[in-house]
């Protein structure tokens, strides 16, 4: 849209380059930008109620005439503005507090529209105003839906206003529909420019929905084509080469675990075979709840490709995660001679150094790993398998170039967090998907409170009586050390009073981020022995941990945690068969906080979970979907909208059938995509 038709803001009547420069804060930078740049809310003033109609303790909407205005100082030498106001025969006062410079242009006679809180003066008893808005009255805004813009400072609504109706009037007529007439009368959608016209200036109802329909609706289906894009397979995923699988190892493998695995679990390991067999490259999502046993599953995909004579991998996002996964999966396979390597980033360089060296040694191996496996002196061959665990904490292009390595390896995505359904049909839509509904036999629910800070004491005196009987407890701060600006016990000042004061007779371990990985591992294996009965910890436990004694989980300030990390971190308890506990202690004053605890007593699945905290969080920062390219749609919201996101996603399938992608219609909609949602090559649209 950026055509020499489009030219930039100060040339529009009216703006000049210092409203321009105003306009480029909020990334308005060509005329062609408005037309996306909808209003955050609206304002009907059809139906304005009268002075006297107006409730007390409510933030409301009225119109009047300001008869006099008078200015005074408050007691903390603050400005206090109060005008009253008159509509047909009833009066209010209107107050502005510390905001002296509106008396100039609060003139008697002037009718002005007041949006705030209506109260009744405690002194006065009068009916008063406490305006939060305010503007003039004009006959463009009397008896009309009215637009509310974002702004920064030095603009306001009205001038919003005028910008708005002089872009849309000197350059709408110039915006092309990609939207062919054929598609628009297929999907029942208003043209593109009237969609544009109603949602800034709605004339009714009606209007604005068949508007926002048509506007969600291109939003929604622009992106499914650009994943399905991405789905499409090369000629080289089709002709890859084809792992085969003799059996040996696995049944190996599985006759020396000491317990069966799930019907879930032998499922998904059916479904991966049948990818990794065939002809096109496996591209996966393995999804479960926590202790569901995705491990297990990922070590058989990796199984597949040593069985093939090949190297499989896995990425973890934290090095206590790596460190975790090697030492099992050493335990395990060191007896069938398959060789596991760990490579990481805090490693002894003549260490790392030989790891690397043995990575291009074509003989096959397991290789776990953190981040440093993207880097570019590294070297993987006859890399068959690559799996990604945690994979939402791995941004496109590093999900990537570990995909590179491998030229054209089978991939796994691993997650704990169960993902919505409205996200798999976005964000992950490009993927196979396989998922892990059954837990292991015999694991109890944990059972879950709230506990006020001020009563912490009794979940201590709970955790001694269990301490008696053997339990280990986990307790686990949001901060390492002390912050000034947070008003939060630091994981290193909880460690010293639990030790010193609450659990003196028992040993108390602490674990962090900071600590050097070699005292991570020993402090994680006293741990495990049952030589540290609590240890106090960040949320470096909150995935990939499994110690079967630990049966209480104690979360300091669960207010200041996200929903899916709280979920993580009871997860990690419950796991021997016992009855297990977790004691969220804190003082949620938010209202999302408070609903997080809320979700978190309520419910233990992690897929109602998963749901609740799209619905409190929003889209934008669940499971880190804003580095796996989901876009931030200007009008969508995948909750609402899931009906026409479901059209948009059957629509966009039926345009990428075969032989669509030379058609003059669809490049250009591909290239709205390209342009309007910033896709790069990391996103393989050609």
């Amino acid at each position: 849209m950026k055509e020499n038709s489009f030219p930039p803001f100060q040339y529009v009547k009216g703006v000049g380059p210092k409203i321009a420069k105003l306009l480029e804060k909020l990334k308005l930078c060509h005329t062609a930008d408005f037309f996306y740049f909808f209003p955050r809310t609206y304002e009907d003033r059809r139906n304005i109620p009268s002075l006297s109609q107006l409730k007390l303790n409510e933030f409301q909407f009225c119109m009047g005439t300001l008869l006099s205005v008078s200015e005074s100082t408050t007691r903390q030498n603050q400005s206090l503005l109060k005008g009253v106001v008159r509509d047909h025969g009833s009066m209010i006062v209107a107050v502005w507090f510390n905001q002296p410079y509106l008396k100039s242009v609060l003139t008697p006679g002037t009718r002005v529209f007041l949006k705030g809180k209506v109260e009744k003066n405690p002194y006065t008893h009068e009916i008063q105003i406490m305006v939060s808005d305010f503007e003039k009255v004009t006959e463009d805004t009397v008896g009309k839906i009215t637009p509310v813009y974002s702004l920064v400072n030095g603009l306001y609504q009205t001038k919003m206003r005028v910008i708005a109706k002089q872009v849309l009037k000197d350059y709408l007529p110039l915006l092309r529909d990609p939207f062919p007439e054929e598609w628009k009368k297929k999907w029942e959608l208003m043209d593109l420019k009237s969609a544009v016209l109603h949602l800034h200036f709605p004339g009714n109802e009606d209007d604005f929905e068949r508007a926002r329909y048509r506007i969600v609706f291109e939003e929604f289906f622009s992106f499914q084509i650009g994943l399905g894009l991405r789905r499409r397979p090369s000629r080289k995923e089709l002709n890859m080469f084809q792992l085969q699988t003799t059996g040996e190892k696995i049944s190996a493998y599985l006759s020396s675990l000491p317990y069966s695995l799930t019907e879930g679990q032998k499922q998904a390991i059916e479904t991966i075979k049948r990818d990794v067999t065939g002809p096109k490259r496996m591209n996966r999502l393995l999804q479960g709840d926590v202790g569901c046993g995705k491990t297990d599953v990922a070590l058989m995909a990796l199984l597949f490709a040593i069985e093939s004579w090949r190297k499989g991998v896995i990425l973890a996002p934290k090095e206590i995660l790596a460190e975790q996964h090697y030492l099992r999966f050493k335990g395990h396979l060191d007896a069938l001679r398959i060789p596991v390597f760990l490579l990481k980033g805090k490693m002894r360089a003549k260490e790392k150094k030989t790891v690397i060296e043995i990575l291009r040694d074509p003989s096959p191996m397991i290789v776990v790993g953190t981040h440093a496996l993207l880097e570019d002196s590294i070297v993987i061959s006859d890399l068959a398998m690559t799996i990604v665990d945690e994979q939402h904490r791995f941004g496109v292009l590093q999900r990537l170039e570990l995909w590179k390595k491998g030229e054209n390896s089978h991939c796994l995505y691993m997650t704990a967090t169960p993902i919505p359904r409205s996200l798999l049909l976005t964000c992950f839509s490009d993927l196979d998907k396989t998922t892990i509904h059954q837990m292991p036999p015999g694991r109890k629910p944990v059972k879950s409170y709230f506990i006020r800070e001020k009563n912490s004491d009794k979940v201590f005196q709970f955790c001694r009586s269990q301490l008696k009987k053997g339990a280990q407890i986990y307790c686990v701060y949001p901060l390492v050390e002390e912050s000034e600006k947070l008003d939060l016990k630091s994981a290193i000042e909880g460690w010293e009073t639990l030790k010193n004061h609450v659990f003196p007779n028992y040993k108390v371990g602490l674990l962090h981020g900071k600590l050097p990985p070699n005292e991570k591992t020993e402090i994680m294996n006293a741990f495990k022995k049952k030589e540290i009965a609590i240890l106090v910890a960040t949320t470096v436990i909150e995935v990939g941990i499994d110690v079967s004694n630990a049966t209480i989980m104690i979360i300091q300030h669960a207010d200041r945690f996200g929903l899916s990390q709280l979920h993580q971190l009871r997860g990690r308890i419950g796991r021997g068969g016992q009855d297990s506990f977790c004691f969220l202690i804190g003082a949620p004053k938010t209202e999302q906080a408070k609903l997080r605890i809320k979700a978190m007593l309520e419910t233990a699945n992690g897929f109602q979970i998963a749901e609740m905290d799209l619905k409190i969080r929003g889209p934008g920062d669940l499971l880190g979907t804003r580095q796996s390219g989901l876009p931030e749609f200007k009008v969508g919201d995948m909750i609402k909208d899931e009906p026409i996101l479901l059209t948009a996603r059957e629509a966009a399938q039926e345009i990428l059938m075969d032989g669509v992608k030379n058609d003059p219609v669809f490049l250009e909609v591909r290239n709205r995509i390209l342009q309007h949602y910033k896709w790069n090559q990391a996103h393989d649209l050609n």
